[in-house]
């Protein structure tokens, strides 16, 4: 597991990514699901695990078929995993 905090210009974020099945929450593993996506929000979750499956393969698709995104639209993703890569 990595997690950490980003200090963005409006909003200070606490993040956590792991890919082992035990981290995540019980209710989950209950209900057989191997995935778990949620914000928090002023103390309010916002759970949007539903519908991430085929995202890179979308994304592919559309990178393969020139309707990417093209670098000035990826800048500051780039640069966001630089930073927490250093």
């Amino acid at each position: 597991m990595v997690e950490g905090t980003l200090a963005l210009k409006r909003a200070n974020v606490k993040w956590k990514l792991s890919v082992k099945y035990s981290e995540l929450p019980e209710k989950v593993m209950e209900q057989g699901r191997r995935t778990y996506r949620s914000l928090k929000l002023d103390g309010e979750e916002i759970e949007f695990s539903e519908g991430f499956t085929d995202l890179h393969t979308i994304s592919y698709r559309n990178i393969i078929s020139k309707n990417g995104f093209g670098l000035g639209e990826s800048r500051n993703s780039i640069h966001l995993v630089q930073s927490l890569r250093n």
